[in-house]
Parts: C-alpha cells; structure tokens; sequence
C-alpha cells in the first residue's frame, strides 16, 4: 500500500472519530485504528528510504524534529504492544435559557396648563406560560478528549489533525528529495 492511502485511511477514521465523540467506546475504537494507519505512512517511508542513501538520516532527521511525529510514534506502539489508549474525556455542558421579559409604557404629553396633548399606551405584552419558558431551555454537553501526556493543550482531534498534516509534509518532503514515492 502506498504511503498516500494509508493516510486517506488515517483520515477516513479521523472522520469516524470526530462523529463518534460522544461515545467512548467507538472513539476509542477509532482512535485504535487511526493510530495504525498513521504510523504505517512513517514505516513505509522508513523502509523505503533507508535503501537510498541519506535516507535513514532523513528519515531519522524527520521524525526528531516534530515532537507531534514521535508522540504519535510512541502512542502507536504502546496501543499495540501494551495496552489500548484511551486518552481522558472532559466534558463542557452549556445551558442555554431563554427569560422573557416584558414591560408597558403610558406617556402623556401635557401643555404648560395642565391639559393633556396627546396620550401613548403601549398594548400590554401577553405573559409567556411555563410550558412555552420551558421550551426555550437547550442543554449541550460536549465531549473533547486529550492525552495526559501531551505537554500543549490540544485535545485529540485537534493533535490527530496536526500529525496528519506533519505525515503529509514528511511524504511531500521525502518524494522531492527522491528518498521515497507517495
């Protein structure tokens, strides 16, 4: 398989994973799989290039020099050969209320005597019932997932999307340098 279509699959469950936030389980299962697919375009590219010369040095020189490269390296390996990852969830529920509120104005435009000009009543609103009140409450509770490990503050998703973009320049950099194809 070539390097590009293991990263079309790394997007594919990237996608899946982005959908299934808000069950663990399918996440996790995602996750699992997009951590694979991923790590078989550095391994691919690897194999590949260490024939040539200066290719395991580029290879080498990639890999150091993205910190996101090796922590998803090390996320890989550690899902396969320990135990499966599962990066903590932390929830943000927001509560939105709609309060309705009303009032009525009466102004009276009086002459210097004392007389009354002119008169404005505004209509009286109609109160909101509760059931109606009620209505206008949404509670949204979203889930962002992150690595305790990871030193910045990127959920998942956030972190996953870089990697793919850092695999995309490794594979566009090695093919102009002629040290892999895609």
């Amino acid at each position: 398989m070539s390097k590009r279509t293991k990263i079309e699959e790394a997007k594919y469950f990237l996608a899946c994973m982005k959908e299934e936030q808000d069950n663990r389980e399918h996440f996790n299962f995602n996750l699992s799989a997009f951590l694979s697919a991923a790590r078989s375009v550095l391994q691919y590219a690897r194999k590949e290039a260490k024939a040539k010369k200066g290719g395991q040095q580029w290879h080498d020189n990639c890999m150091e020099k993205s910190p996101v490269l090796e922590f998803f390296r090390d996320k890989r390996d550690i899902n396969i050969h320990d135990e499966p990852v599962h990066p903590t969830a932390h929830f943000h529920d927001t509560i939105t209320e709609t309060i309705y509120v009303s009032d009525s104005i009466s102004i009276v435009h009086k002459n210097k005597d004392g007389k009354t000009i002119s008169e404005y009543s505004s209509e009286k609103p109609k109160p909101e019932t509760k059931k109606q009140e009620k209505q206008e409450t949404s509670i949204v509770q979203e889930v962002k997932y992150k690595f305790s490990d990871w030193p910045g503050d990127e959920d998942v998703i956030t972190l996953c999307e870089r990697y793919i973009q850092e695999l995309e320049k490794v594979v566009q950099n090695g093919v102009s340098k002629g040290f892999i194809t895609e």
